[in-house]
């Protein structure tokens, strides 16, 4: 494969695919995205070319990556409950949260990574830049020499973008060394470990002195830093026994998964608010982008609850199509 290959491949042209490499084009576009907690997610979509080609390069290039066992986003078959569900029956919580996830990644571990599958140098700096983002960052030259890329130079950096197909897959292949390190500290605590995109929970079901946890938090973050990331301490918690255990915006039980009460919550009153003033009444009052972004995170929120508890989201559901009908919103009621 070389990048002429690529082009032919995914029907791009070849000037084209060597202007992202060049960095002389920087063809993504800013989307704020609304997230359950009702802040927004600033994220960096690709445009349908290049979206087109890290489509491409997901699923025949980057399907040969490793990511280790404890790691939950952005693979087919594992989800947000799967993750969840290994903390069930815990008494003790260690939820810790990494700053900057993506924006840590820089190009050169992208290579890394890549190189690490046995491509060929100037291929995998090459495929590094067209899954990366360009930084307004002076570039370190030092790790292209040598590399016969010198007409790639460029003073700017290159990170993965949170919103790029290719990101999640190339994310966990580059934390795997961490995942390993904090594998390692749980097993020897007796603790159970997982990593949902950066959100990582330490649980035991067992005692659990505090001071132990003390320790815990020194060794993780140390382990962090050596992998290259960095936490973000102001969200470190620790729940100790008795307290509400929640774990990725889902409430733990001794024996199963639920929706959190202020989840379920708000999706009744974004339900019943429409019925009573319509989409893009509601949309307006709730300070959305526009009344379809509304409708879009109701259905994502939908779905998500479809997921942990289908008969309660079932019957929800029903009511969100009919308040929209009654709106003359078009609904598909086979979905």
């Amino acid at each position: 494969l070389t990048l002429s290959h690529l082009a032919r491949e995914t029907e791009t042209k070849w000037g084209y695919l060597r202007s992202i490499v060049q960095r002389q084009i920087d063809d993504y576009t800013a989307i704020r995205r609304l997230k359950r907690d009702g802040t927004y997610r600033a994220i960096w979509a690709p445009m349908p070319s290049l979206m087109h080609v890290q489509r491409w390069i997901l699923s025949n290039v980057l399907s040969g990556l490793k990511f280790h066992d404890a790691a939950y986003a952005y693979r087919r078959g594992r989800c947000i409950r799967d993750c969840a569900e290994q903390h069930i029956g815990a008494r003790w919580l260690l939820k810790m949260d990494l700053h900057n996830f993506f924006g840590t990644i820089e190009e050169a571990r992208v290579y890394g990574a890549l190189r690490g599958m046995g491509y060929p140098a100037l291929l995998a700096f090459e495929m590094a830049r067209i899954c990366t983002k360009p930084l307004w960052l002076d570039a370190d030259k030092r790790w292209l020499e040598g590399r016969g890329v010198d007409a790639y130079g460029s003073p700017l950096r290159g990170v993965l973008p949170q919103g790029a197909p290719t990101s999640g897959a190339l994310a966990n292949a580059v934390a795997f060394s961490m995942d390993a390190m904090l594998r390692r500290l749980a097993d020897s605590n007796g603790l159970s470990y997982t990593r949902y995109s950066d959100d990582l929970t330490f649980s035991s079901s067992g005692p659990f002195e505090r001071a132990s946890i003390v320790k815990l938090v020194t060794e993780v973050e140390r382990a962090i830093s050596l992998a290259g990331f960095v936490v973000h301490r102001k969200k470190t918690r620790v729940v100790p026994p008795g307290a509400r255990k929640i774990v990725l915006g889902l409430m733990l039980t001794e024996r199963e998964v639920r929706l959190v009460p202020e989840f379920r919550s708000r999706l009744d009153n974004h339900i019943r608010c429409v019925d009573k003033y319509g989409p893009a009444g509601h949309a307006a009052a709730r300070r959305f982008d526009s009344a379809l972004s509304m409708i879009n995170y109701v259905d994502g929120c939908l779905a998500f609850a479809l997921d942990i508890e289908p008969e309660w989201t079932a019957d929800r559901n029903q009511r969100w199509l009919d308040a929209l009908y009654r709106h003359g919103h078009p609904v598909n009621r086979d979905g």
